[in-house]
């Protein structure tokens, strides 16, 4: 018992250690932003504006239907942003989501094998914790997922046995994931209906009571299946699959689907060179070979088979993802929500963590936790360098808020010269940090232009001026694929059909195709500039 307790601390300390590691860069500087972010969390402000009687907010915002699953990292931001200011917030959304997938991975491999292995399962988590969902601030869907993998543990040991408990806890759990994300909700269903057809007894009671855990959810299926539809519809698109017929074509498409690319595979933190060479450090091909190692470990573990029955459902849920991830469409139409396969892919690796047994292959189970290792300190580093950049970008953008008046309404204009580097591209979204403190509308938050959040504008004319404002007001310069006539033509046709709606614009970076745009509809000068931003006033 002794032995055991002190195992138990070792690995607590162990977790502590990974995230600690993992989320210094995030403390270490004054400001952490990430891209899509900022957007959430000026739409929980805007949400805690009208839960405090803001009529100003009001007018223009409303809450979105209560079916609406995209919503719980959403509300648990509205109660931070109640005790400390928004950069901590960020910080502390940032550590929690991040420390709490790795946690889960972790609670997941206790609740099904054991406290073997676990060492091994904490540092596989935080591997693939470094993700590039959780670098831009898909803060939803980490929390779905963390669902995902709390609720299979806990149902894991019930699988044979379900009763009207153990039921409403499952109900609850299946809430709480379904308003978190609906893809990390459609797989835990999925994974729940497997385990429960392949328990060995009590089959039709367990079926009973595994119906009625779901029932509270089929209502608001069934509401948000009829708000989707003003979405356009459900149609596949395969992005960057130029021909279905060509092997070259279906190389790249599942080559986009890595969910693990922070930084460009031709760079290396803190180094200013750009190789192929650098593609070896690919954090995926380190993960890929931590799995291998694994694999054939459990496959030479005589005294419990790989291919057994307790594993079935594991193995069949890891490669239904896997292959999911490699041939779905990327997604079903923009306007209901994309980055599909990024997500299933993720969630399919989480499914290996109760499949391998690695204690009589030391040397096999050694190099996975080397390449694993290897992942985390690279992913470290390539957050360090980010945090670093970021907080400067921050320092200069936000050198424009005392010059933004009261009650304002603000857009910004995005011009990058380089946004191959980093996965994430803060100051897209940076200027919704300058909604807070006073009563300034930022128009370019492209949630409210979405019907996919809990909080949207109240009109649809505003809706459809924020929708295409969103798509067309960020250039990245040195991208081949930007399609920058396009989007500089949409962009005159949205402010010609409505020019007094934006009173001060936000232009970060210089160009000018752009500015000859923008002059139409702003002043020529700008009233402040800093650097690489300027504000105009309308005209």
């Amino acid at each position: 018992m002794k032995y055991f307790s002190s195992l138990k601390l070792q690995i607590i300390i162990f977790f502590l250690i990974l995230i600690v590691v993992a989320c210094s860069p995030v403390w270490s500087v004054e400001y952490f932003v990430n891209q899509d972010g900022s957007g959430h969390l000026y739409s929980s402000q805007l949400m805690l504006e009208i839960l405090k009687g803001n009529q100003a907010v009001s007018q223009l915002f409303i809450f979105n239907s209560v079916s609406v699953p995209n919503s719980s990292g959403h509300w648990l931001q509205v109660l931070l942003l109640i005790l400390f200011q928004p950069f901590v917030v960020t910080k502390i959304i940032v550590t929690f989501t991040f420390a709490g997938f790795v946690a889960s991975v972790g609670w997941l491999r206790w609740k099904t094998v054991g406290i073997d292995g676990l060492k091994t399962s904490l540092l596989f988590g935080a591997a693939i914790g470094f993700n590039w969902l959780w670098f831009l601030g898909f803060y939803n869907f980490i929390i779905g997922v963390c669902g995902l993998s709390l609720t299979i543990g806990i149902f894991y040991s019930w699988r044979d046995d379900l009763n009207w408990r153990r039921s409403m806890i499952l109900s609850i759990l299946l809430v709480i994931v379904y308003f978190s994300h609906l893809v990390s909700f459609a797989i835990l269903a999925g994974s729940l209906i497997l385990f429960t057809i392949s328990a060995s007894t009590n089959l039709k009671k367990n079926i009973l009571w595994l119906f009625v855990a779901f029932l509270p959810i089929l209502p608001l299926i069934i509401i948000y299946k009829s708000l989707s539809a003003g979405g356009g519809g459900f149609f596949p698109f395969w992005r960057n699959l130029e021909n279905p017929f060509s092997l070259f074509s279906w190389f790249s498409q599942i080559r986009t689907a890595d969910p693990f690319i922070l930084i460009s595979r031709k760079a290396f933190p803190f180094s200013t060179a750009n190789s192929n060479l650098f593609a070896i450090f690919t954090p995926i091909l380190w993960i890929i070979a931590a799995l291998f190692s694994l694999f054939c470990a459990a496959l030479l573990q005589k005294d419990k088979p790989f291919f057994s029955k307790i594993n079935f459902v594991f193995i069949v849920l890891f490669l239904g993802c896997i292959l999911a991830a490699t041939f779905a469409p990327d997604d079903f139409g923009l306007t209901n929500g994309s980055i599909l396969r990024e997500r299933l892919l993720l969630c399919g690796l989480i499914f290996f963590v109760p499949l391998f047994r690695a204690h009589k292959h030391l040397n096999l189970k050694r190099f996975a936790q080397f390449s694993l290792g290897f992942v985390i300190l690279f992913q470290t580093a390539a957050v360090w360098e980010y945090s670093l950049k970021t907080n400067a970008e921050a320092k200069e953008y936000l050198s424009a808020k005392p010059f933004i008046a009261e009650n304002d309404s603000i857009a910004s204009i995005v011009i990058l010269e380089d946004n191959l580097r980093f996965h994430s591209q803060p100051v897209a979204q940076l200027n919704n940090y300058l909604g807070f403190g006073k009563n300034i509308i930022v128009w370019d938050n492209y949630e409210a232009g979405h019907y996919l959040f809990p909080i949207i504008a109240k009109n649809p004319e505003d809706k459809k001026f924020i929708f295409d404002l969103t798509t067309s007001n960020i250039f990245s310069m040195n991208n081949p694929s930007e399609k920058f006539d396009e989007k500089l033509s949409k962009l005159d046709l949205i402010f010609s059909n409505d020019p007094e709606k934006i009173k001060t614009l936000i232009v970060w970076g210089k160009d000018e195709r752009v500015e000859t745009v923008l002059k139409k509809w702003f002043e020529s000068q700008p009233f402040f500039e800093n650097g690489h931003i300027r504000l105009f006033h309308s005209k």
